[in-house]
């Protein structure tokens, strides 16, 4: 079960902020930067303008404030490596930090989760959306830097000429406008944009893993257009909103430009005014001191509403950083309303989701058990609008006694023998382990203590030792090799590396016999008391069944087992069989007992000796 939905973004925001307060200090720095950066842009336009201005002081006062501009240069690109590299660590930080809660996460859900979600979209979960976060993590340099340089830009403009300023206010409510506006449609488009991305990943992890059926059927392009098409209708959602941000941009400074036009206007004539003034200030200067030897130094003054061409290109300057910074917050919308997206996914899709199958507060560890088990009147389904899958089902296995489960496909077998490691838990009804209600103990203690064998084993892409010892790391060498040698896994001697040897993907190095005989070493590494064969032989050919059957004939004495039977012939020495139709057990009793009453049980072994099957 899951919490309710978070539709409310304040609420998202505090959730991820929880992620950023372990970096703080580092992200104070990086901020810190992100405003010197902010600030000496500021200042780089009174540099430009003595720059400018300095062209008619002379040449050395001009090679000075190139010097200078250099250096500022200089100083600059320290506090932007600093923010820059500080941030991706902060952002880097972030996104580990979430793979690994939600990686840990994962693995304390139960299969239940897993048979609702689609292996696709958990994958999209740890990779697209965390890398979403981490963008917007990227970002919060901009959320400084833009208004800090805003601001600074606009109390410099004031400073240079305070009507000018009030002049390129009149855009600012039109570009916040656009800003808003725009932002809002990219918001709603962002979800969009990841869910999608969830579905190819989707289909990437299917065919990935039924590559073989893919290829035994010739379906590769079917599976291809399939693709194709997913992969298009992704595009066409992810342009949708590229078209949305990248039409901020230009559409604020188009609106920026109607305002550098008229400051180019104004500022133009208020340069040329400023010029034809000091050059008749300068000849009536010159005609004063036209007759002394030592005249004083002619110093120029600015009239009322004048500037000089210096103070034009830095209010010019100014202008075009508030505007760069304007379309920077507009980016800023973007990568937030898909951080939000993402963030609203991982919470309420997987970080918000309780496992149905809990531990008490108070649960104790399992000691050694004897392996007795008991079910009284269990009955289970996998979900409230769901049909019961087992109703009513009671029996006992005693301490070492062999228990065969047969039945149509359906009957509810596997269901039965899922419930005994707790992978689901039942409807209603009880189980017990040697009288204990196996609610009232940890999981953990429980599971060490069941050993299961399935009808497809999965290995590991490691070693054959690492794949055997999976369940008891500590395990000796000579531990392995007796197991393995046990599961009649002698092959590995045949091996180039032997047990070092990498074994691939899935085990797909080894055959379907000796797979399943390393699963077989596997349980008999663990020892454990209680044991579970899941159709081990059920997908094995004759010679490698012999061999699989013998290795679990070895395993499975003194030991309390399970047997889930595809061959009715495999089962004949079991100590007890149980028949299942449709949820329920309808038979109990020995091979021989059900044989004679002729019911159920004797009609499927009849079916399945005349060569078909049950």
């Amino acid at each position: 079960m899951s919490k309710e939905p978070l539709e409310d973004t304040p609420e998202i925001r505090k959730r991820l902020y929880r992620y950023v307060i372990p970096h703080r200090k580092t992200l104070v720095v990086a901020l810190l930067c992100s405003a010197m950066v902010a600030a000496i842009t500021a200042g780089l336009g009174w540099v430009i303008e003595r720059a400018i201005d300095a062209m008619v002081d002379g040449v050395g006062h001009l090679n000075f404030l190139c010097a200078a501009v250099l250096v500022v240069f200089v100083v600059k690109g320290c506090f932007t490596f600093g923010q820059s590299y500080l941030l991706s660590l902060v952002a880097n930080r972030i996104a580990t930090s979430l793979r690994d809660e939600i990686y840990t996460h994962l693995h304390s859900l139960s299969l239940s989760f897993f048979n609702r979600r689609r292996t696709g979209a958990i994958m999209s979960t740890l990779t697209n959306d965390v890398s979403a976060i981490q963008t917007a993590a990227m970002s919060l340099r901009d959320i400084v830097a833009a208004p800090l340089t805003i601001v600074f830009s606009l109390a410099a403009l004031f400073w240079v000429n305070w009507r000018l300023a009030m002049v390129s206010l009149i855009f600012i409510p039109f570009m916040a406008v656009v800003i808003d506006r725009i932002g809002k449609r990219i918001r709603r488009s962002s979800g969009l944009v990841q869910d999608k991305l969830a579905d190819v990943s989707t289909i990437i992890e299917e065919t990935v893993a039924g590559v073989r059926i893919i290829k035994s059927f010739s379906a590769e392009p079917h599976e291809i257009s399939r693709f194709s098409e997913e992969n298009e209708r992704t595009l066409q959602t992810v342009m949708s909103v590229a078209r949305k941000s990248s039409l901020l941009r230009p559409v604020v400074e188009f609106i920026g430009s109607f305002g550098i036009a008229l400051i180019l206007f104004l500022g133009g004539n208020a340069v040329y005014n400023t010029n034809r003034f000091q050059r008749e200030e300068a000849a009536v200067f010159q005609k004063r001191y036209a007759d002394v030897k030592n005249p004083p130094v002619f110093k120029p003054t600015i009239p009322p509403g004048g500037m000089t061409q210096g103070q034009l290109i830095r209010f010019l300057f100014l202008l075009n950083e508030m505007a760069r910074a304007a379309g920077n917050i507009g980016s800023i919308i973007t990568v937030r309303a898909q951080a939000m997206a993402a963030a609203r996914r991982i919470f309420t899709e997987i970080l918000d989701v309780e496992s149905d199958i809990k531990e008490k507060p108070d649960a104790e560890t399992m000691k050694p058990i004897e392996g007795n088990i008991s079910f009284s009147n269990v009955s289970f389904r996998y979900g409230d609008d769901t049909p019961p899958v087992l109703e009513n089902v009671s029996f006992e296995v005693k301490p070492g006694e062999v228990v065969a489960l047969v039945g149509r496909s359906g009957a509810g077998k596997s269901t039965l023998v899922d419930l005994i490691p707790r992978f689901y838990d039942p409807t209603q009804g009880k189980i017990c382990i040697d009288g204990v209600d196996i609610k009232d103990i940890t999981l953990s203690s429980l599971r060490t203590q069941i050993g299961i064998v399935p009808q497809e084993t999965w290995l590991f892409a490691g070693t054959l030792r690492d794949n055997i010892a999976y369940g008891n790391r500590e395990a000796t060498e000579e531990q392995v090799k007796n197991a393995a040698y046990s599961a009649n896994a002698y092959f590995i001697e045949g091996m180039d590396k032997k047990f070092e040897t990498v074994i691939g993907e899935r085990g797909i190095r080894l055959s379907g016999g000796e797979r399943q005989r390393i699963a077989i070493a596997r349980a008999i590494l663990m020892n454990p008391r209680i044991l579970i064969l899941d159709e081990a032989t059920s997908s094995l050919d004759a010679s490698s069944e012999a061999l699989v059957q013998e290795a679990l004939d070895a395993l499975m004495k003194g030991r309390t087992t399970l047997v889930i039977a595809h061959r009715l012939s495999t089962i004949i020495n079991a100590d007890r069989i149980l028949a299942m139709k449709e949820g329920k057990i309808v038979e109990m009793g020995s091979h021989k007992e059900l044989m004679a009453s002729g019911g159920y049980y004797a009609q499927l072994y009849e079916t399945q000796l005349r060569g078909f099957d049950v």
